[in-house]
């Protein structure tokens, strides 16, 4: 932990200007140290932001300091973020956001104490971790919308042009890619979609993993009001290899499975592949941690989408919503 005022990079300047901002802390007793080191492949983790643990008596580090990464700025809504974080707050579901300083897209949390660590995909595989993951995400959509409407398809329009402006070297392939992303978006949309308030990013690098199986949800940067089955078709995609281990997601979220249902929780899982490949490569581009590898893993995405576009029942999924 080291004490304010001899910030050894940009990162460390923007912590400390981020904490003399914020009442809640005394800068001449405040100290502080790198948390959570970025990891791009294989599990895309703390890449889209820097964070800090903060000692606010110069001892124990009793808070967490999260600084939104630049790269991907124009990609997140911090005042939807926020609110989400403070909501499931409310709800039991995630830290407690204590502050907040706007001009270095900072959020001062209560940090989470022994006993918790990062999720891995192997912890949220079991039936128990599954089903209480998506009684979580239950609960949120049951709350008010959180303004921010925003869907798989939005992303990609918005991601596309700034990943081509780069120059970035996107798979031969990338073309046929984009084209199935239209013909999916347009049989959600002519068969109907719901939206609600939702987490939005259900990976397992964003879930926390507390004594006695307490589970909270971290980083609200893909908040706002989502289709449900989105979520659950990027989780039933993280989590499981065959289908078979799939379906039981569906019928713990709607309590009974449907074809119709599980086929869009598919198409949304192919979606999510594209979009993500797509930030990882923006990330490529801009990010200064050139040593992580933001290739590999949009690799692995472009890859997988690849996988799913491309089995022969594919379009029948797409015809029977």
């Amino acid at each position: 932990m080291k004490a304010l005022g001899t910030p050894a990079t940009a990162l460390e300047a923007r912590a400390e200007r981020a904490i003399r901002s914020l009442s809640i802390l005394d800068a001449a007793s405040t100290t502080y140290a790198a948390s959570a080191l970025p990891v791009a492949s294989p599990s895309y983790h703390a890449v889209e932001s820097a964070s800090f643990d903060v000692a606010p008596d110069g001892t124990e580090a009793t808070f967490f300091l999260r600084l939104g990464g630049d790269e991907v700025a124009e990609l997140v809504d911090d005042d939807v973020a926020f609110a989400a974080a403070r909501r499931l707050h409310r709800l039991a579901l995630s830290p407690e956001p204590l502050a907040r300083a706007p001009d270095e897209r900072a959020v001062l949390f209560a940090r989470l104490g022994e006993g918790w660590r990062t999720a891995k995909i192997d912890d949220l595989m079991h039936e128990s971790a599954a089903a209480r993951l998506i009684e979580m995400q239950k609960t949120i959509a049951t709350g008010e919308s959180f303004g921010r409407p925003w869907s798989v398809f939005d992303g990609i329009d918005r991601l596309w042009p700034l990943v081509s402006e780069t120059g970035a070297a996107l798979p031969g392939d990338v073309e046929w890619m984009l084209a199935w992303m239209t013909v999916i978006r347009d049989a959600i949309s002519a068969a109907g979609a719901e939206s609600k308030p939702a987490h939005g990013d259900p990976h397992s690098s964003n879930v926390m993993l507390g004594p006695d199986k307490t589970m909270m949800l971290v980083d609200f940067d893909m908040a706002g009001d989502i289709d449900p089955y989105y979520q659950l078709g990027v989780q039933m995609n993280e989590l499981y290899q065959f289908e078979s281990q799939m379906k039981p997601l569906l019928e713990m979220h709607d309590g009974r499975f449907s074809e119709k249902a599980f086929n869009r929780c598919r198409l949304y899982a192919a979606a999510d592949d594209f979009y993500w490949a797509l930030r990882s490569l923006l990330q490529d581009a801009r990010s200064p941690r050139q040593g992580l590898e933001f290739l590999k893993y949009a690799g692995w995405r472009f890859l997988r989408c690849r996988m799913l576009l491309g089995h022969p029942g594919f379009e029948e999924r797409v015809r029977s919503l």
